[in-house]
């Protein structure tokens, strides 16, 4: 049995045992010398602004977590002196893949930032490209947070990352992702970068059907994407929004106004729940940041780091 549904809070723009990958060089930026000083004892000291940028390396990580093979790409910066670096974990939304947090990842790398994007298992479209494993039909909200609380792990044993300065980002439902994982790990993650995150999809699952008994075995969004049961199943009784209260280090959240998936108002109102939390409205913007709409996201999302680190 196939039920189509509205799709109204999920759209789009993140490993437990060793990593392994290759190396690439990244896109060249203006380099600048780094400031250290020996009080960091090899972790980061680099004067990071909005006028100094850095070459970068990209590296393709794979982890593993629940039996699947998890593909990410990591950028981190190339800084003499400085070994390790802040790092920025970048969840991507519902349907699509790493791709969707390349640009952030990108941008904040040639900061002095570094960051991974990756494939959550089942978590994309047919027409988006998935190198992990997974299946959709298997994926849901809860079994991504479980991914991500992996890549959390496995982050903090990098040799290129500051486990003190541990940054989630998400989109979407990789928002209310990375929310679910924050609020799990307030000791290890020093804060949340949210764009127009999917807080209140367990409410909407639960508005949707009685129990988890009305469930239908597969669910339709849109033409070309269909998830199973498991995904609006594993949603009950799941309610985020009451615990943001707990999250107490610094939030930045960036909604667009224009946004018909993820309600403004609705997130704008949930921000006051965090007890450190900037919310900012950016004004046309609809689900998603391109153009000049992504432009300000960076900005909002660097001035945020350089504030937190």
């Amino acid at each position: 049995m196939k039920k189509r549904l509205c799709l109204i809070l999920i759209g789009a723009v993140l490993v437990l045992s060793a990593c392994s990958g290759g190396v690439k060089t990244g896109e060249a930026v203006s380099p600048t010398a780094a400031e250290t000083s020996p009080e960091t004892q090899g972790q980061t000291a680099v004067k990071r602004d909005m006028d100094t940028t850095y070459e970068y390396e990209t590296r393709e990580l794979w982890c593993e977590n629940n039996g699947n093979r998890i593909y990410g790409k990591a950028f981190i910066p190339k800084i003499e002196g400085a070994a390790r670096f802040p790092l920025i974990i970048h969840a991507h939304g519902m349907g699509s893949n790493h791709e969707a947090g390349e640009g952030f990842c990108k941008r904040y790398a040639e900061h002095g930032f570094a960051s991974y994007t990756f494939d959550f298992p089942g978590g994309s479209k047919p027409s988006n490209e998935n190198k992990s494993d997974g299946d959709p039909l298997q994926m849901s909200p809860v079994t991504e947070a479980a991914d991500l609380q992996a890549i959390l792990d496995t982050a903090l044993t990098w040799d290129f990352v500051d486990p003190a300065y541990v940054f989630l980002e998400g989109g979407s439902q990789g928002g209310l992702v990375a929310t679910m994982v924050g609020l799990d790990n307030i000791d290890t993650v020093h804060g949340m970068i949210l764009h127009y995150p999917a807080l209140y999809m367990p409410q909407n699952i639960a508005s949707w059907f009685n129990s988890p008994e009305d469930v239908p075995e597969s669910l339709s969004f849109g033409d070309d994407y269909t998830l199973g049961k498991k995904f609006a199943v594993d949603l009950f009784g799941v309610d985020v929004v009451s615990r943001l209260g707990e999250f107490d280090k610094n939030v930045l959240i960036l909604q667009g106004s224009e946004d018909a998936l993820v309600h403004p108002q609705m997130i704008e109102e949930a921000s006051h729940s965090f007890p450190h939390c900037d919310f900012i409205m950016i004004e046309g913007s609809g689900h998603g940041f391109s153009g000049e709409y992504f432009n300000l996201a960076v900005k909002y999302g660097l001035e945020y780091l350089f504030e937190n680190t």
